[in-house]
């Protein structure tokens, strides 16, 4: 129940009582009650069988809308960060163009705030969720930030076996980064006090090509991992987990151009078909790329 209170963005007393009134209206139990917890019975794992291939049905449908309705037509501008915006987004955009050919992206690089509200943007990445009463927000992911660095660094240099070897190494930071220390787990926040940092920068792309080129060892979000072949994500532990929304107003929600934009955001950070950005970190070294690239 705290599980699927905490993914759903309830509180457990709500989630209990909607099981319950589903059970009521289907006039049939689907979990068993113990001291151990909840299991589901019979009814319980049938029902989540069919609910399964509805979903099933749901995406093929959807998937068939997408590829031959081409009427939706408009312009909507998507603010995103320095990384997610060039490093991910960009990669998709043929595809969305592929199905929607008559919609225009305007995607904008940069931390945004308030500019949905002042109509800047239609569509916002953002790193804190918003309370303002006419801002919408939907939570896309997690990043998870981990260590990378080149073979030839590696070579060099070795390969650090624990967070504590890092004060050996030359290390890379994004600006932004060294501003969010808070976020970070206690260990990379003691040892950051004996770390003296190679290359400060606040350009997503010049820290990747700075690894690249061996340049030291950069934090970086994991799904870096399926961006940048010459990079080896190291088997250290994640410094942070950073979750991410998306953000527009109600207008935005009811136009055609913004349906179809914020629909297809939702699919390319699809924590299903990307593990990257689910709750739970994931080595890349455990995550196989779709077989079919959505691009």
């Amino acid at each position: 129940m705290t599980s699927a209170a905490k993914t759903l963005g309830e509180s457990i007393p709500t989630v209990s009582r909607r099981i319950n009134d589903l059970e009521r209206e289907l006039g049939t139990k689907l979990f068993e009650r113990s001291k151990r917890g909840v299991e589901l019975t019979l009814a319980g794992r049938n029902l989540v069988e069919l609910v399964q291939k509805m979903q099933c049905l749901v995406d093929r449908v959807g998937e068939q809308v997408a590829q031959t309705d081409t009427s939706i037509s408009g312009s909507i501008k998507i603010k995103s960060s320095d990384g997610i915006g060039p490093h991910w987004m960009a990669r998709f955009l043929p595809n969305f163009h592929r199905s929607r050919p008559n919609v225009q992206i305007d995607l904008e690089i940069g931390l945004a705030q308030q500019e949905v509200i002042d109509r800047e943007a239609d569509l916002a990445v953002v790193f804190e969720k918003p309370n303002h009463p006419d801002i919408i927000s939907q939570r896309l992911g997690t990043l998870h930030y981990i260590c990378f660095a080149s073979s030839e660094y590696l070579k060099d240099f070795g390969v650090p076996e624990t967070i504590f070897d890092m004060q050996k190494h030359k290390l890379l930071m994004h600006t932004d980064y060294v501003h969010q220390v808070e976020r970070w787990s206690k260990s990379v926040r003691d040892v950051r006090t004996m770390i003296d940092y190679a290359t400060i920068t606040n350009s997503g792309s010049a820290l990747v090509t700075l690894c690249e080129n061996g340049g030291g060892i950069a934090v970086l979000p994991s799904y870096i991992a399926s961006y940048s072949p010459k990079l080896i994500a190291l088997s250290l532990p994640p410094a942070a987990p950073i979750d991410f929304w998306i953000t527009y107003t109600e207008p935005v929600r009811r136009s055609p151009a913004g349906i179809a934009a914020l629909e297809w955001m939702l699919s390319i950070f699809n924590e299903e078909r990307h593990p990257y950005f689910g709750r739970h970190f994931v080595h890349p070294n455990q995550i196989a790329e779709p077989e079919t690239p959505m691009i």
